[in-house]
């Protein structure tokens, strides 16, 4: 996720970004415009003396000068001396050898004192402040991100050594362009947009229908500080395209686009923003530049797509690459445990924590190019800056990203896991590079023209405008035909809309019939509309999540979790698998902290029966009709501490495997479900329809007991799940048609007319059916 290094202050038409240190010629100021929903050109530091009238200071190479540029008084400049007070002169309690603090007015009107830098050696951050000698206080300016509180209504300069005085920026706001021709190219689908190359030339399209001009420019290889050995300018087409064509071989070159626009639509001042391509196929990093595709030792077969399990039949984990390959248990280089050459090299092993668990489909978390600084960075993957690129991040290099990529889904279907992907096509990282390439078309504005924030990320894409609509099929086309990608899971879904997600639908299963789609159905916006139900997509259930948390502390009554286990706790549903049931992702707290909110380190070392619960809800997770998933490490009760938002904290993420060690009963116990749900015999537990499994509920009474019979009408077999949701042992009469059964699970000795069910104990019986 993007880590902000200061802050932005916006006026009418200008603004200033405050750095926490000097900057350093980077693009850290854009990106905190960009990130404050707003489009800025002509970054410029400000004068010495003016960052100095701001913040109280600036330094030289050898001298530290204070300087206060007082407010008026009743509309009168101030006739008083001023001095400097701070902790070192007692904040001049007593004006007692005063002279020493005492700041000169310069000609140009504002005060001014100079130390040399040795005086405030060794060099730390101080607060301090200006006063006159009848004690009247100047307080820095409100909107100074650098002063300090230190009593409260009163104020403090902060005087910062990484701060010398190259930390503020003044920088131009650039007014959307309302003009008429916008709601005619948001009609509009633009074709073989990105690089391509037809016979001997090469051809470079980008859809930019409202920039000023365009250019494109051929960066040096390497990657480190890239220079433009070559730049070209691009013709603008009727379709609203910039294109270039040239008879030459572009492959394994690197490109961006210069896109020029008019700051406002009544003057003819240009700026001009450095982009990677939205349909770069593999980038450098989230600046970019692109990188042409060039032929890769790996291919998928075309054409060749692994038989993904049908939908009711998923069982899924969700997972973070380097969370799972931080602590693995295999012998990987530093490089590898980064990313795709590790999880690789370790789904082909027999050993592998995935494989072994016993999932057919593994969810990994966005490994679309997304916005970190560096390869070092941990990243959930949120934060998207091009949709057709894997992240260079997870890649030995850059250059190797697709291949890599390729050859890590490819291990996964080998092992007989299917693989989907958790993309977001709701909003974009920084740079926003669609943001500045056109931000009517690309982002979703309100009437005043502000970058709407129902996503919470501070900008939606405008998933109402045919580009963008274009883009994402494209995308998910892309990731099919060339990863053989077997799904996709939609974060905040909503905000695509339920028109574009039966497209995308539509789309992708002309090109695999058995494709995975999963959505997130909600937003802060809302949540979807029930006509969802009436597509191929499963939703992820909140319902379930809440309902199973609820049942385990004592707060929900099991009558829900009868519905549950009968695949109808989400009424709007017209299939049982069109449901995801969870109890943990990647978000918030993992259920083990949830159920053991009241210790300080969450469930860390949980006791006996917050152990037995979290157990029965997976038990109870795996049994139900719908699509089961678990967070990678729920199995062996992974926990973050109790911490809920851990989107940057790679160590609290990684999984502890010595943990699955610990607690590697219950990891064996939830292994055996999922062997069982995928058996023969469980096809009680996936009906692909309603229709086929017949219940009776509630069968042995007891206000802690649950019971429930399914029988699949296709089965001579007939099951009876019971389970104790209380803190005590119980004690069950066996209804005598079924003394003749067998317990299944958990094993144990055979069944009499009395079952004795520990605290958050259950028990599955199975009977013939004549």
């Amino acid at each position: 996720m993007y880590n902000r290094g200061g802050k932005v202050w916006v006026g009418k038409n200008a603004g200033l970004v405050f750095l926490e240190e000097d900057w350093k010629l980077d693009r850290l100021p854009e990106d905190l415009v960009e990130e404050a929903g707003l489009l800025g050109a002509e970054f410029e530091l400000l004068s010495i003396r003016e960052r100095a009238e701001l913040a109280g200071y600036f330094m030289g190479d050898e001298l530290v000068e204070f300087i206060c540029k007082p407010p008026l008084i009743n509309g009168e400049s101030l006739h008083s001396d001023i001095y400097l007070a701070w902790e070192e002169n007692g904040w001049l309690s007593s004006m007692e050898n005063s002279s020493e603090w005492k700041l000169e007015k310069t000609e140009a009107g504002f005060y001014s004192l100079a130390f040399p830098i040795d005086k405030l050696m060794p060099l730390k951050e101080f607060p301090f402040k200006y006063r006159t000698e009848s004690g009247v206080w100047f307080d820095p300016p409100d909107f100074l991100p650098s002063q300090v509180e230190s009593l409260p209504g009163s104020s403090n300069y902060l005087f910062n050594p990484s701060r010398t005085g190259r930390d503020i920026l003044r920088f131009d706001i650039v007014k959307g362009q309302h003009d008429m021709t916008v709601e005619k190219w948001l009609k509009y689908r633009p074709d073989n947009l990105g690089y391509s190359m037809s016979g001997t030339e090469s051809c470079f399209r980008v859809f930019a229908p409202r920039a000023h001009r365009v250019k494109l420019n051929i960066h040096t290889k390497g990657v480190e500080q890239q220079e433009i050995i070559n730049d070209f300018e691009m013709k603008s087409l009727p379709d609203g395209t910039w294109e270039f064509r040239e008879e030459k071989n572009f492959e394994n070159a690197c490109y961006s686009f210069d896109v020029f626009h008019f700051s406002h639509p009544n003057n003819q001042d240009i700026y001009s923003k450095r982009i990677l391509d939205p349909y770069a196929e593999a980038c450098l990093g989230r600046n970019g530049p692109g990188l042409i595709p060039r032929e890769t030792k790996f291919e998928q077969k075309k054409g060749k797509f692994f038989q993904t399990p049908k939908m009711c039949d998923l069982v899924i984990a969700e997972a973070h690459i380097r969370d799972l390959l931080q602590n693995a248990p295999i012998n990987l280089s530093e490089e590898q445990r980064s990313g795709f050459t590790g999880l690789a090299k370790w789904m082909k092993s027999e050993d592998c924590y995935l494989r072994k668990l016993g999932i057919n489909a593994v969810e990994l978390q966005p490994i679309h190019q997304f916005d970190s600084r560096n390869k070092d960075e941990y990243h959930w993957g949120y934060m998207p800056v091009n949709f057709f690129s894997p992240a260079s991040d997870y890649s030995t290099s850059a250059r190797l990203a697709q291949e890599e990529c390729k050859q890590l889904i490819n291990s996964f279907h080998g092992a007989g896991i299917a693989v989907i992907l958790d993309v977001v096509y709701n909003h974009f990282g920084i740079p926003n590079h669609l943001l500045n390439i056109d931000r009517e078309i690309y982002l979703q504005t309100d009437d005043l023209g502000i970058l709407t924030n129902h996503s919470g990320c501070g900008n939606d894409l405008n998933c109402d405008g045919e580009p963008v609509k274009k883009m994402i099929i494209d995308s998910l086309k892309h990731w099919v035909l060339k990863y053989h990608v077997d799904g996709f899971r939609f974060d905040l879904a909503e905000l695509l809309g339920i028109e574009l997600l039966k497209e995308i639908e539509s789309e992708l299963k002309k090109l695999n019939p058995n494709i995975v789609l999963i959505a997130e159905p909600w937003s802060f916006r809302g949540r979807l509309p029930e006509k969802i139900n009436q597509s191929g997509y499963a939703l992820w259930s909140d319902r379930c999540r809440e309902s199973l948390l609820g049942f385990v502390s004592g707060e929900v009554e099991k009558e829900e979790i009868v519905k549950l286990m009968m695949g109808k706790l989400d009424v709007e549903n017209c299939f049982p698998w069109q449901s995801v049931h969870y109890v943990e992702s990647h978000d918030d707290y993992t259920f083990i902290d949830r159920i053991c909110s009241d210790y300080e380190n969450g469930g860390l070392n949980p006791d006996a029966n917050a152990m037995k619960k979290a157990t029965l809800a997976m038990v109870i997770l795996l049994l139900s009709p719908g699509i089961p998933m678990l967070s990678a490490g729920q199995d062996f009760l992974r926990s973050k501490r109790g911490i809920r938002n851990t989107y940057q904290n790679g160590n609290v993420n990684a999984l502890d495997y010595s943990r699955l060690e610990k607690y590697q009963s219950i990891h064996n116990e939830i292994r055996k479900i999922i062997t069982f749900r995928h058996s023969p015999r469980g096809r009680f537990t996936r009906p692909e329809t309603f229709k086929k499994i017949e219940y009776s509920s509630d069968l042995l009474g007891g206000r802690n007991i649950l019971s429930l019979t399914a029988r699949y009408q296709e089965q001579k077999e007939e099951f009876l799940f019971v389970c104790n949701s209380s803190n005590e042992d119980a004690r069950i009469q066996i209804p005598e048609a079924w003394l003749d059964g067998k317990i299944i699970l958990p094993e144990r000795a055979g069944l009499s007319d009395e079952l004795k069910l520990p605290a958050w104990g259950y028990a599955l019986i199975t009977k013939e059916v004549i």
